[in-house]
């Protein structure tokens, strides 16, 4: 049953250093966007399968994809 108010779910997760290192190499010309996104992609799949192998019913995307605040 719903309660009488709207909920969202956001969290910022610790950003890999693979999202790190990726985005590094993007702000140097080294890799396309495309590419950047996939790695950005990947982890998101990863944090949302860990989220859910530890039971949580919502889960967050880590907010991977989010350049700043």
């Amino acid at each position: 049953m719903a309660g009488p108010f709207k909920a969202d779910v956001v969290g910022s997760l610790l950003r890999p250093d693979g999202i790190r290192a990726a985005r590094e190499r993007f702000s140097k010309g080294e890799i396309p966007r495309e590419e950047l996104w996939a790695i950005e992609s990947a982890a998101v799949n990863e944090a949302v399968m860990l989220q859910k192998s530890v039971g949580l019913q919502v889960c967050t995307d880590g907010e991977y994809h989010r350049r700043h605040w």
